[in-house]
């Protein structure tokens, strides 16, 4: 059976976040900005900074946030696109977990959390590329609510 258009368009959408989370934990650094449509990405954390990030702002804060966590892992649940012709909209929740290293002191703490993700892609000749990102933490749910269950 052939996947549609849309179908297929989620497909690749799909696979670019996956990408986009897999290039972090996988410490391929270097390559988290390409996920980005660089003259207009824009991004707001549901972490420090606060302000509206751009492209160069958000690439180091992800870096240096991907540095700084071993035994990385990730889940994209609920996950929802959207695509209206070059344009998809993506709505998640991420769950995280790892271990934050402070090489300062050779210690780690566990840290943990979950987001709403909502991600605007573009599709561009080389691929689809997030345009904007906006993570906001959810209120104290239960796993029930958080699942949309």
């Amino acid at each position: 059976m052939k996947l549609s258009e849309a179908d297929e368009a989620k497909r690749e959408v799909e696979a670019t976040i996956i990408g986009f989370y897999d290039a972090g934990k996988n410490k391929e650094l270097s390559e988290l900005a390409g996920f980005h449509l660089r003259e207009y990405f824009t991004k707001f954390d549901d972490g420090p900074p606060y302000s509206r990030q751009n492209s160069e702002t958000a690439f180091v804060h992800e870096q240096a946030a991907f540095a700084n966590i071993s035994d990385y892992s990730y889940s994209l649940d609920d996950l929802r696109i959207d695509v209206l012709g070059d344009v998809a909209i993506a709505t998640f929740y991420l769950a995280y977990q790892g271990m934050f290293v402070n090489d300062y002191s050779f210690e780690g703490s566990p840290v943990s959390g979950k987001a709403r993700v909502t991600m605007v892609l573009a599709r561009t000749p080389k691929g689809w590329r997030i345009a904007h990102e906006h993570l906001s933490r959810p209120p104290d749910w239960s796993e029930g609510k958080m699942s949309g269950r």
